[in-house]
């Protein structure tokens, strides 16, 4: 299976589907479907290049999955920070750590909250798959 995203509109929020090999390809992934809804008003190639080192933690898969995205909404809301990839992914027991690359930028405010609605992280016969609610 091939690391993929999609998201599906519901009135007021954005489902995020995410499907990957392993269970790092899914917060991989989780970059990369950000950066695609927050560049749409940011200019390609302008802004700053930073690294930024994050780390969520949450006693459970589904949670840790939420508590990332809400680390690179925060980011993006506070630096605006536009992440394009995370580079040395550790995802532990209860935590995952990694270096984001990205640039900074004017991202989209579209993202109110992460929400646990629906939350879901798990392993399948296929790989790894996850499953966010984003209140927007």
């Amino acid at each position: 299976m091939e690391p993929s995203h999609r998201w599906i509109e519901h009135t007021a929020e954005l489902q995020l589907e995410l499907h990957g090999r392993s269970e790092a390809a899914i917060f991989s992934q989780a970059v990369l479907a950000l950066r695609e809804l927050l560049e749409e008003d940011a200019e390609p190639g302008t802004g700053e290049r930073v690294e930024r080192q994050v780390e969520a933690e949450a006693t459970d898969r589904g949670a840790l999955l939420a508590e990332w995205l809400a680390e690179l909404v925060f980011l993006a809301e506070t630096e605006g920070l536009l992440p394009d990839e995370a580079r040395d992914l550790v995802v532990g027991e209860d935590s995952v750590t990694a270096v984001v690359v990205g640039r900074t930028c004017e991202p989209r405010h579209l993202v109110k909250a992460v929400t646990y609605h629906d939350l879901a992280l798990h392993r399948d016969r296929d790989g790894w798959r996850g499953n966010v609610v984003l209140d927007v």
